[in-house]
């Protein structure tokens, strides 16, 4: 008996020792072998980092106006791991939400462990349903961009995406210095899960700038319903217009009718975005005569005394005939230009060498892109002079044979107000840093991009002499007798060139009898500019003349921007509005 007693205890002991033995040995495997391991499974289990974009810079016009801003907004996520029943869970918010059940249901029905169900939901909305969010359903703060001047500057500023990226415009173009840098976040499960503390929230914000832009809201609102007024007027497809400060090439306005709203961007077609003053090529007809005269006169090749025989109307090169809408029989140097003769155009241009007038064109910034920092600049199209046949010779010194787009063209125009200096055109005044400073350059570490804003230096094209001859002869443009007596304005002296241009249909291979772009270039006071605009309207039913369809509205624009800018008209200049005449040759 006592010795099965000693038995039975020592089997107890040892049985109790071993258990003891196991339980240290686990308690050590948990605790050292394992636990860096298990303590980072934890984590995984009431933690997960998710990455945010940083709130976005503002863009502001030249006044410091907002013109793109990011707002606070929440974001509705889940994670289905959490929920209790991810089919009574999506009937509660499905109508809150405005989502299907069926979609949601799927969504909470995951196995991962975050997923977004709402984003940016309605500050009202996204008050209510935090009083009653169930388990494993939390908020996550981000931004929406808001434009608050709505579809004023749309094509320009562009727009952003769902995830705050920069898609189209302004918004595209300076995407790495809006944005800034993303960062990630700890999100810590908390009892209902509820909320969303973030661990490791940086003390001071990623570094990312805003924009301050050149463009002056006001002109820009009376650019934009102009240009809407005269496509309307015209029964037209659409139309630009661009307002440049004349001295510094600082773009105050750039409008493109018919636009759209960036807060709405889902409810328009692309072609709606599309920011036509820089994208788009055309044919500028006879507003690039100011070229053609300008190279000749440069390289002594005709003088201001000269008279050109216009062949009654009708001249015919290589087999193609070229004609003038109004017949004529000689014409001065000036008179060419005034009653726009493609003939004698054509004529003087063809003086020039192929290779001569091509370093023109070139020079006056024609088949490159004009760094003005807009989106999506076109370099438009020049045929190699070594290509040229003698049509082409002919077509290019009227402007046909050639695809330039609105702001090259209006850049060209603009040196004949700058005494013969071309001015390179910009957008961005400078960027602004978190810290309030105004940067006027911005060279990012790492070799990328660098970013130079504000003014550049400008670059002589053709002499003092020859620039003031010709402008000269723009003024004359807009005079009694001239093609753009409906761009003078009362009190104010203008000179511009008006241009008509048929469209080449690629379909047909020949050009459009039924399609024209009807354009005014030009710049006031004419002896000392401040504004240098273009106005271009595609396709216009009403009238196919630039001096019909354009000029009005050059007129409303360059008289109401003057007044902004507080130059006030003189009673004494020419440009009076008495017995405006027309004339139809363009």
């Amino acid at each position: 008996m006592i010795y099965s007693f000693k038995i039975r205890l020592l089997t107890i002991v040892g049985l109790v020792a071993v258990s003891l033995v196991i339980a240290l040995g686990r308690s050590f495997q948990l605790q050292v072998l394992e636990g860096a391991h298990l303590e980072k499974l934890a984590q995984s289990q009431q933690q997960r980092t998710v990455v945010l974009e940083p709130k976005r810079g503002r863009i502001t016009d030249r006044n410091g106006r907002i013109l793109a801003i990011s707002i606070p907004v929440k974001s509705l996520y889940a994670n289905p791991k959490e929920l209790e029943s991810a089919q009574q869970t999506a009937r509660i918010l499905a109508p809150r939400l405005g989502l299907s059940y069926h979609k949601l249901k799927r969504k909470l029905s995951s196995k991962r462990s975050f997923v977004w169900l709402k984003r940016r939901i309605d500050p009202e909305l996204a008050k209510a349903l935090e009083k009653q969010l169930p388990k494993g359903i939390g908020f996550v703060d981000e931004f929406r961009r808001y434009y608050p001047q709505r579809s004023e500057g749309g094509q320009m500023l562009g727009f952003t995406g769902i995830d705050s990226q920069g898609l189209e415009g302004l918004e595209y173009q300076y995407e790495s210095l809006l944005k800034g840098k993303p960062q990630g976040y700890i999100v810590e499960k908390e009892g209902t899960y509820r909320t969303v503390p973030l661990k490791g929230y940086p003390e001071r914000p990623p570094e990312q700038f805003s924009l301050q832009l050149t463009i002056d809201s006001r002109i820009q609102h009376l650019t934009e319903k102009h240009i809407a007024q005269g496509v309307i007027e015209a029964q037209a497809d659409r139309g630009t217009a661009i307002v440049m400060d004349s001295s510094s090439g600082a773009i105050l306005a750039v409008a493109s009718y018919p636009g759209f709203d960036p807060n709405r961007y889902r409810q328009f077609s692309r072609a709606h975005f599309l920011n036509r003053a820089v994208t788009s090529g055309y044919e500028p007809g006879s507003t690039f005569k100011i070229i053609t005269l300008s190279a000749a006169l440069s390289e002594g090749l005709i003088s201001v005394d000269q008279n050109f025989d216009c062949e009654n109307g009708e001249y015919k090169v290589g087999g193609h005939r070229i004609r003038d809408v109004k017949k004529h029989q000689q014409l001065s140097l000036l008179q060419v230009l005034k009653k726009s003769s493609n003939i004698c155009a054509a004529k003087i241009g063809m003086r020039l060498s192929p290779h001569v007038f091509q370093d023109y064109i070139k020079n006056f910034g024609f088949g490159s892109r004009p760094d003005s920092g807009l989106a999506a600049e076109a370099p438009g199209k020049l045929l190699p002079a070594k290509k040229w046949t003698a049509v082409d010779h002919a077509s290019i010194s009227f402007g046909q044979g050639i695809l330039v787009s609105p702001l090259q063209m209006l850049v060209a125009i603009n040196v004949f107000a700058n005494k013969g200096k071309l001015v390179t055109p910009f957008t961005v005044q400078h960027a602004i840093d978190a810290s309030g400073n105004s940067l006027k350059q911005i060279d990012p570490p790492g070799g990328s991009e660098s970013y130079r804003f504000g003014p550049k230096e400008s670059k002589r094209i053709i002499e003092p002499q020859v620039s003031d001859l010709v402008r000269e002869f723009m003024i004359s443009v807009t005079q009694e007798g001239g093609t753009a007596r409906r761009a003078s304005i009362e009190g104010y002296q203008v000179a511009g060139k008006t241009g008509t241009s048929q469209v080449y249909d690629p379909k047909l291979g020949r050009y459009s009898k039924t399609q024209y772009v009807a354009s005014f270039g030009g710049f006031t006071p004419a002896k000392d500019p401040r504004v240098s605009i273009l106005v271009l309207i595609r396709n216009p039913r009403k009238s196919l003349y630039g001096g019909v369809v354009a000029a009005p509205v050059f007129r409303e624009i360059a008289r109401k921007t003057m007044l902004i800018q507080k130059v006030f008209p003189e009673p004494s200049q020419p440009n009076d509005q008495e017995s405006i005449r027309v004339s139809r040759n363009d």
